[in-house]
């Protein structure tokens, strides 16, 4: 008797998870990008928008909520309530972030529910056009010469281009100084006025820069040179070893979003980030496609851990 009982339980929440996708979704979704306007994040999530919208029926309102490294956007998504009306875009590396950050505010291991993988950006170095670093080995070189006083961007601590320039570093016996911003957009801001040395960015939020000439692209942080500057050598081929700072863009939910609200998410991301308009406008804009499931976007969030842990504990790594 009790065994039917727990099968007819079983069986009404599975009708009720159904009915929900069905009615899901009934109202706006809207989309956190945990940083400003204008940097690599927000692209991506403008590049979608429209047709993703379309697959879903409902406007998508995109909320930037900058600082932290992005975490602040991601723990006021991670606390909201899990219905899927309010995602975010975010990087894998998060899966480094409870190590390093003493106050994070969320766990995003266990409270967020991934709905996919959408795509990837290698990170790349750059100086202002009128620098004198012509090339990497010029600006490794310089960094020995003058310890700690050679600066750099990026999009803010515990990022992947942080934590790439940061092995570079470590590897050529180098020590950089970091200059975190919140965002892309004003690390580029201080670059182009050549306030800082370099920066290692995400390719995506400085591409067209690097295009016109505003910016000069030394290395890729990347295991290959990407496609849309085939002249600009990965540090690997420059003999600085193999680092790399890729982004792997996600979206996400509430832990507890029901499962079949996160599949009809899932379902029609991939259905977009499939479409080969959207595959040509990621690729002009620096970024390639990242096809992904839910599980296995928890997976490479997992590996980040592994991938970064052994850094942060030698350089005594810690975020405020």
């Amino acid at each position: 008797m009790r065994l039917f009982a727990l099968i007819v339980a079983g069986l009404a929440l599975l009708g009720g998870q159904e009915a929900t996708a069905q009615q899901f979704p009934s109202q706006p979704v809207r989309i956190v990008v945990p940083f400003p306007p204008g940097g690599g994040t927000d692209i991506l999530v403008r590049l979608i928008q429209d047709k993703y919208s379309a697959k879903l029926g409902q406007p998508i309102v995109v909320d930037n909520r900058p600082g932290a490294s992005g975490n602040i956007g991601a723990a006021a998504v991670a606390k909201s309530k899990p219905d899927g009306y309010t995602l975010i875009v975010q990087a894998t590396i998060v899966g480094i972030y409870p190590s390093v950050f003493p106050n994070l505010g969320y766990d995003p291991l266990t409270e967020l529910a991934y709905v996919g993988g959408v795509a990837e950006s290698p990170a790349v170095i750059v100086t202002n056009p009128n620098s004198k670093y012509k090339t990497i080995a010029d600006l490794v070189a310089e960094g020995k010469a003058r310890p700690r006083q050679v600066n750099f961007a990026s999009a803010g601590v515990g990022s992947p281009q942080h934590l790439a320039t940061e092995r570079l570093g470590k590897l050529n016996k180098v020590e950089f100084t970091h200059v975190p911003y919140k965002g892309s957009a004003t690390a580029i801001t201080d670059l182009m006025s050549g306030v800082l040395d370099f920066g290692t960015l995400s390719l995506s939020s400085v591409l067209p820069l690097i295009q016109e000439g505003k910016l000069r692209a030394l290395a890729v942080a990347n295991e290959t040179r990407a496609k849309v500057l085939p002249d600009v050598p990965t540090l690997k081929e420059s003999g600085l070893g193999d680092v790399s700072g890729t982004v792997r863009f996600f979206v996400a939910a509430p832990a507890g979003t029901p499962d079949a609200v996160v599949q009809r998410l899932s379902n029609d991301l991939q259905a977009v980030v499939k479409e080969p308009d959207i595959q040509d406008g990621f690729l002009k804009r620096g970024y390639e496609i990242t096809l992904a499931s839910p599980q296995e976007v928890l997976a490479m969030v997992r590996e980040q851990k592994e991938l970064w842990q052994e850094l942060v504990r030698d350089l005594n790594l810690k975020f405020n």
